[in-house]
């Protein structure tokens, strides 16, 4: 029996049987339309607990209700007993899922806590505790381990936890208490990301769906280190951007993890796995020592696994070359965000294209394995033309510097939600946006809109929300032409993602028109008719998965990782038996 469950929930709870069309709000990540990818401080939270001796089980409610229409949600949460439950909210886009939850939670267990994290969860922490009576904590700020930690400890004691850090809070007489935010680490070491730990306590639970990190995990297992916490740079729509994390964590300097730890962690998850760990975070935002040292421990190290590296603005060649000789296994991902030089500056990104092309021109010559390069639809000074004129500028990327297939451009817009706690989210006015939604209630309750662009949070003022709408839908089909006549995929896989463009625009037309009607049970019962359709239209628009997760590795699983499922698989055996 677990002491602590971690429970992710999907964007929208009952997205089985209501009539959605997420649109293409996730074809650029690994995860599909709902989400399914937990944070990566699930697996930091399970070892750093799992090391002050706490059983932590992980449970991807998300995945198990994409893997099977049966599974059952509530039925398995009405069989848990742990001391308490924790619930993500660190992306907007989940909250009417584990909002969803925790009711469903309180329903079974009203005497069991709800603790809800995030960055999410800390921006909106007020409207949390005061408008939902089923959450009962919420941790605020970047790095919540610790005080769950003593949360824990206070629960199992019944103390009350008036002087746990970053903690909110209703106390006996229903009055919210709000602690002092004054948990901001400066070191990451204490929070170690160990695979390992979480392959075991999958084996140990008889779960290891649950552990799943996103839907095609197996297929193709992408790992992650984190760098640091915090960020020096500020582009205008982004949660984790150094205005950010000021106002929302109370974080004035970035955090960083020592270069061991980092490689430490490398060095697990080469035990489990020979997939690609991405390195999040550009790594020279530890300044030049920090990335001599992290790429040198890497080199003695010799960690075999490929390795993915982000670059926030473009990179010299001798930097290049140095992660190459760590490494010679690497791929690259930038994101300039706009052809347009004053479209990407009024984003944040305040560099030209001739030094976006000379970086690109560097890892082409130097043999990177892939670069990614992704672009963003709906930022300041951009319209329609503008849009499509990335496209026309990504396909030059390609025919210059990606002819052999390694060069993959992307565009998505920025949906469905203005990160909380950002720039433009914070001074809409200043930055040409315009909001619809103020509320976490309005957040939620626009998540189960029939179509994305009735949950997409903001227009500006170069293009509205139908406009964005459509601008998704030419840039997609382009660019889709373009990949096919540059061969970055198939004539099939070309002509699945336009028959899927043309429904997806069929069935945004069909919605506009059900919406019309005025009588509220037939609209219901039309919309019904396009469930079908709609989940269809809201999957691999943009590219496909298998253009996603195209980066090169050897194999997928190693021998270590291969023989604790073959001895899980056995356990099952014996358990039937």
């Amino acid at each position: 029996m677990a002491d602590f469950v971690l429970l992710h929930p999907p964007s929208v709870y009952d997205f089985r049987e209501r009539a959605l069309m997420h649109g293409p709000i996730s074809d650029v990540v690994p995860s599909t339309s709902v989400f399914e990818s937990y944070p990566i401080g699930f697996i930091s939270m399970l070892s750093y607990l799992h090391r002050h001796g706490y059983r932590v089980r992980i449970i991807n409610v998300a995945l198990k209700m994409l893997s099977s229409p049966k599974f059952d949600p509530e039925k398995l949460i009405k069989s848990l007993n742990p001391l308490a439950f924790g619930i993500d909210l660190h992306w907007l886009v989940h909250v009417q899922g584990s909002l969803r939850l925790a009711e469903i939670i309180k329903k079974w267990h009203p005497d069991i806590p709800v603790i809800f994290g995030g960055l999410s969860a800390t921006y909106f922490h007020t409207q949390l505790i005061k408008d939902y009576p089923y959450v009962d904590y919420i941790i605020r700020g970047d790095t919540t381990e610790e005080p769950l930690l003593k949360l824990l400890n206070y629960l199992e004691r019944e103390k009350s936890p008036e002087d746990i850090p970053n903690l909110t809070w209703r106390d006996v007489n229903n009055r919210i208490r709000i602690n002092p935010m004054s948990f901001v680490p400066e070191n990451l070491d204490e929070y170690i990301l160990d695979y390992g730990a979480v392959i075991k306590s999958a084996i140990r639970d008889f779960d290891i769906k649950g552990y799943l990190p996103y839907r095609s995990w197996f297929e193709y297992p992408l790992t992650a280190v984190l760098t640091c916490k915090g960020c020096i740079y500020n582009c205008i729509t982004c949660g984790g951007s150094r205005f950010s994390y000021q106002n929302v964590c109370h974080r004035s300097r970035v955090a960083f993890k020592s270069v061991e730890k980092l490689v430490e962690e490398m060095k697990i998850m080469g035990e489990y796995v020979k997939g690609p760990i991405f390195v999040l975070n550009d790594i020279r935002i530890g300044g030049k020592k920090y990335v001599e040292d992290l790429l040198m421990e890497i080199k003695k190290e010799k960690v075999q696994n490929p390795l993915i590296i982000e670059l926030f603005k473009p990179a010299s060649r001798k930097f290049l070359e140095d992660v190459m000789k760590a490494s010679n296994e690497v791929s690259l991902e930038i994101s300039p965000e706009s052809h347009d030089e004053r479209v990407r500056k009024s984003f944040g990104r305040n560099y030209n294209n001739v030094e976006l092309e000379k970086t690109l021109a560097f890892a082409s010559e130097l043999g990177y394995k892939r670069i990614d390069v992704f672009f963003m639809i709906g930022l300041p000074y951009q319209d329609i033309e503008s849009v499509l004129n990335t496209v026309y500028y990504a396909e030059k990327l390609i025919q210059r510097y990606g002819k052999d297939g390694r060069l993959h451009p992307f565009i998505a817009p920025l949906a469905p939600f203005l990160d909380p706690g950002s720039l433009a989210f914070e001074n809409p006015d200043s930055y040409g946006y315009h909001l619809f939604f103020n509320t976490l209630e309005e957040y939620r309750t626009a998540l189960e809109s029939p179509s994305w662009k009735y949950s997409l949070s903001y227009q500006t003022k170069w293009m509205t929300r139908d406009e964005i709408v459509n601008s998704t839908y030419k840039a997609a089909r382009l660019l889709n032409k373009v990949k096919r006549n540059n061969m970055l995929i198939s004539e099939g896989e070309a002509e699945i993602i336009s028959s899927k463009i043309d429904l997806a625009e069929t069935v945004t037309s069909k919605v506009d028109e059900i919406l019309k009607l005025k009588d509220e049970k037939t609209r219901l019962e039309q919309l019904q008719t396009l469930r079908e359709w709609a989940k269809d239209a809201s999957k691999e628009i943009l590219c496909s998965n298998n253009e996603l997760l195209r980066w090169p590795f050897r194999s997928a699983l190693n021998n270590k990782l291969k023989l604790f499922f073959s001895v899980m698989k056995a356990l099952i055996k014996s358990s039937i038996k």
